[in-house]
């Protein structure tokens, strides 16, 4: 897939726009900022499109009047690129990552995360990079944190935490002020791409799916991860407060998640809404071979897990059958029953613009 077309082509210049042209009138109630990052690379180069450098885009809402603002995120990579006037190669496991993914607010800070760095804080005004802040000094995690919507307190977590491609994860948390309030680590069954978690009241969930990584096969010039469904699926529940040595394991029917909509508990059970695809898209078998295209699209699906009940199994029904992505909930009901969610719907090819 090419980064340089139709709507994922990226944006040439930093500018900003102090008094945008305003259509009809925006209510001067509505005040506030929408923070964007995704990837934009600076200079022309072959590598996959989620390898672009990370770029902030501020849409701001202030009596009446709406303003617009971008910045790249000065990343160890972005400014070793900028110097050489050309894209360098080794894009993902550069010191200091593409900051390129999700961008949240917790504890004061504008923070700049993707999947294997440690987040870098960004100026919310300015949009000027700031440096890496490691979120107790946990070192990598992933793109999405969860914050709890009443309690504020924010956990995270990262995996191949033990050296590249290994089975160890760490995971933390850090209170409204920005005080560690858990921190620890664990080994999954495998080395799985765990990009995202489930969070409620009183549990952290890490789904563990047979996109595995392997350094043999890295080191051999082959993808660092690959589709290995035999591995089978895990689910790790854990106690909040608990640490690792609450975790307990069950299994998952073979597919894979990226994203988790909102989870929550029930009389005593826990209820997951997550985007399940049976299998992965753009990422190939182990052998090199693609994966099935009509079982790679995600529909959201429910898990319904017993922590303490009697067997390692746990039901899953699919709620919708429309393919699609990138869920959301309104974030003052993550981790709590909710009524409304979205995600972005495909009627065709999944990655039509």
């Amino acid at each position: 897939m090419t980064d340089d077309a139709d709507n994922y082509a990226p944006v040439a210049t930093e500018c900003e726009a102090r008094d945008l042209p305003v259509r009809g009138e925006l209510p001067r109630e509505l005040n506030g900022t929408l923070f964007r990052n995704g990837p934009n690379p600076q200079f022309p180069s072959g590598h996959h499109w989620f390898l672009g450098d990370g770029m902030i885009h501020a849409f701001t809402l202030r009596d009446g009047r709406a303003a617009y603002r971008n910045r790249w995120v000065r990343t160890p990579k972005f400014l070793a690129e900028r110097q050489a006037g050309r894209a360098l190669g080794g894009a993902l496991f550069r010191e200091g990552g593409l900051a390129n993914t999700n961008i949240l607010a917790h504890a004061g800070r504008l923070l700049a995360l993707e999947e294997a760095h440690a987040p870098i804080e960004i100026d919310p005004v300015s949009l000027e990079t700031i440096g890496p802040r490691p979120l107790g000094g946990a070192g990598p995690v992933t793109a999405h944190p969860k914050i709890d919507a009443e309690t504020g307190e924010m956990w995270f977590f990262g995996y191949s935490a033990g050296g590249p491609l290994s089975a160890a994860m760490r995971f933390g948390a850090v209170d409204r002020a920005g005080a560690v309030t858990a921190l620890g680590r664990f080994d999954a069954p495998y080395c799985s791409m765990v990009h995202d978690f489930i969070l409620t009241e009183r549990h952290a969930v890490f789904p563990i799916m047979p996109l595995a990584g392997s350094l043999v096969r890295a080191m051999a010039g082959g993808l660092p991860f690959a589709w290995q469904p035999e591995l089978g699926g895990h689910i790790g529940v854990m106690r909040r407060g608990g640490g690792a040595e609450s975790l307990r394991w069950f299994r998952a029917e073979t597919g894979y998640v990226f994203h988790v909509m909102n989870a929550w508990e029930e009389d005593g059970r826990l209820l997951a809404d997550v985007m399940r695809y049976e299998e992965p898209p753009l990422f190939p078998r182990a052998d090199g071979q693609p994966t099935d295209p009509a079982r790679t699209r995600a529909r959201l699906c429910r898990w319904r897990i017993d922590p303490e009940g009697g067997t390692d199994a746990f039901t899953q029904d699919v709620l919708d059958d429309l393919s699609g992505e990138f869920p959301r909930v309104d974030d003052r009901r993550a981790g709590r029953p909710y009524r409304h969610g979205w995600f972005v719907a495909s009627r065709g090819d999944p990655f039509d613009t």
